[in-house]
C-alpha cells in the first residue's frame, strides 16, 4: 500500500461512485489510532490491577495477565486485520490494471485490424 491517494484529482462525484478508493489512504491512519486505544485499554487494565491487588490477590493477579494477553493479542490481531484489508484492495488494484491492460490490447487489436481492411 506505498500508492497515495492525490486529492488534487478527487472529485464530488468520487464520493458518490466507487471509481476511486479512499479507504487505503485512510487505513494507515485508522491502523495508528487503534493501537493507541489498545495500548491504553491494556495499560489501563495493568494499572488497574494494582488497585486491585488490595482486595483481592488473585483478581489482581488476573487482571495484571489480562492487560499483558491484551496488549499482545490485541497489537497482532489488529495488525493481521489491517492486512487482510490491505490485501483485498491490492487485489482488487492488480484486477483493475488487468482489466485495463485488456481493455488497451483490445483497442490497439481493433486498430490494427481496421488498419489492415483499408
Amino acid at each position: 500500500m506505498n500508492k497515495k491517494f492525490d486529492f488534487k484529482d478527487l472529485t464530488i462525484k468520487d464520493f458518490f461512485f466507487f471509481n476511486k478508493m479512499l479507504t487505503p489512504s485512510f487505513i494507515t491512519i485508522v491502523y495508528w489510532i487503534t493501537l493507541v486505544l489498545i495500548g491504553f485499554s491494556a495499560l489501563t487494565m495493568i494499572l488497574g490491577s494494582f488497585a486491585l491487588f488490595a482486595y483481592s490477590f488473585t483478581a489482581g493477579l488476573f487482571t495484571f495477565f489480562s492487560g499483558i494477553i491484551t496488549f499482545v493479542v490485541g497489537f497482532v490481531s489488529t495488525r493481521i486485520g489491517f492486512e487482510l484489508i490491505c490485501v483485498l484492495f491490492n487485489i482488487n488494484h492488480n484486477i483493475q490494471k488487468l482489466a485495463n491492460e485488456k481493455t488497451d490490447s483490445e483497442k490497439t487489436e481493433e486498430l490494427s485490424n481496421t488498419d489492415t481492411i483499408n
